[in-house]
């Protein structure tokens, strides 16, 4: 007779919160564009690139908060990643890789870094050491994936305007400083272990979540074309992941 074995799954909450934005088109406006422009598809498409902008703002706010993910350090001085002569990102890496796969059972496949990061990384001797006798040129994302050894290579360098309307653009990239060793699994299922979901209200099949809206004020003469979508985002697995804040200066 098998073994029989016994699984058990917690519970928690979440609320997918509306997220939207909304743009008028004046009447003017649309009787004097270029025909070559379909001014509708323009303004939804700009919307949409401006949700995402902030949704990729929570997800960043999410990973990097160290009350989530409490395996995590900030590192300072000779530690920080762009310390060429006392750092070695690869050993730290490895070393937090075996941290991980200890407590969830699964070695982390993933490494999301931001940009700054990246442009460090890339020029460390523990990195291009690796490449000294091969014909690489300028050590990219895929080089780095190697190097790793991960599945995903993640280099986050959106950037966010921080300004208030009309004041001089203050443009910062959202990951600032940071990098995060994960485990992601290559499907989502309620015995999978994984750092995170983004759970989404769909509002029908190949909308992605979104829904898009288009009514008339009359007392502006305009169309107003508003984009929404419902989504919550939730660390489930925090022992699934680590954090490093201020990796580079």
């Amino acid at each position: 007779k098998a073994n029989e074995i016994e699984w058990s799954l917690s519970t928690d909450t979440y609320y997918a919160e509306g997220h939207a934005l909304a743009q008028a088109i004046p009447d003017e406006l649309r009787a004097n564009s270029d025909p070559a422009i379909d001014i509708d598809v323009d303004v939804t498409e700009t919307l949409t690139d401006l949700l995402f902008v902030q949704r990729e703002v929570a997800v960043a706010n999410t990973v990097t908060d160290p009350a989530l993910l409490t395996q995590n350090t900030t590192l300072s001085g000779t530690s920080q990643w762009s310390d060429y002569t006392n750092s070695d990102p690869i050993v730290a890496v490895e070393a937090q890789k075996a941290t991980i796969q200890q407590q969830i059972g699964q070695a982390p496949n993933s490494l999301i870094v931001s940009y700054p990061v990246f442009i460090q990384l890339r020029n460390h001797p523990a990195v291009t050491d690796r490449f000294k006798y091969t014909q690489v040129g300028i050590i990219q994302p895929d080089h780095l994936k190697a190097v790793f050894n991960v599945d995903n290579f993640i280099v986050a360098g959106a950037v966010m305007n921080s300004a208030a309307e009309g004041a001089a653009d203050s443009l910062n990239f959202i990951w600032g400083k940071s990098a995060v060793l994960f485990y992601q699994p290559p499907s989502p299922g309620r015995r999978t272990v994984s750092l995170g979901y983004q759970f989404t209200w769909l509002f029908g099949s190949n909308t992605d979540g979104f829904l898009v809206k288009r009514y008339r004020d009359e007392s502006r003469t305009s169309d107003i074309v508003e984009v929404q979508r419902y989504y919550a985002l939730k660390v489930v697995a925090p022992s699934a992941a680590y954090l490093w804040l201020s990796a580079v200066a």
